[in-house]
């Protein structure tokens, strides 16, 4: 105790001590504002007054992915399975819009004998809202997947890989050349 009051009692002591506490809490303060940059965002986005989760696509991604896995890791002859599906876009959300449309003519004819016609077109969309703020969604499309790869244990196999692009391609309506299954080490 005794040291900490002769360092408070030389004056030039105790303004050095105020000057790192303060460029201690300027270093903190700097720091987590720089981590919290680094770190991936709240993929929330506004749309037209709706906050839309933009990382639904990689839940929808594994959602598809650990399904088929269970359902293709079944099948006698495959074994383990890894799947990997890729998406061409994100999800999509149609709303509904309301469109005005006002067509006007004026013919003007002035002393002179000149004539002229004057043709006005206005058009004016906005979105249909519920209740407050929310538009009404007609409907909500789904990412078109891209393509898939499948590592099978038994992917050697003619047999099996036939049989796994075949089920693949009923299950998600993957085009045949964009399902590749490859054998797994």
């Amino acid at each position: 105790m005794n040291i900490i009051r002769k360092i408070f009692k030389d004056k030039k002591n105790y303004y050095n001590i105020l000057i790192g506490i303060f460029f201690g809490i300027l270093l903190l303060i700097f720091s987590n504002n720089f981590n919290k940059s680094n770190k991936k965002e709240n993929s929330n986005i506004d749309y037209k007054g709706q906050s839309i989760n933009t990382n639904i696509n990689s839940t929808y991604e594994t959602q598809l992915e650990e399904r088929l896995k269970t359902i293709l890791s079944q099948v006698t002859g495959v074994g383990n399975v890894d799947i990997m599906i890729t998406l061409e876009n994100g999800k999509e959300i149609v709303t509904k819009n309301d469109t005005i449309k006002e067509n006007s003519t004026t013919n003007e004819e002035a002393l002179n004998g000149d004539k002229r016609q004057i043709i006005s077109n206005k058009e004016q969309n906005s979105t249909v809202k519920i209740g407050s703020d929310e538009p009404l969604i007609l409907k909500e499309l789904t990412p078109k997947i891209a393509g898939v790869l499948i590592v099978a244990q038994g992917g050697g196999n003619v047999e099996t890989k036939n049989m796994l692009i075949n089920a693949t391609n009923a299950l998600l309506g993957v085009e045949l050349h964009k399902i590749e299954v490859l054998e797994m080490k």
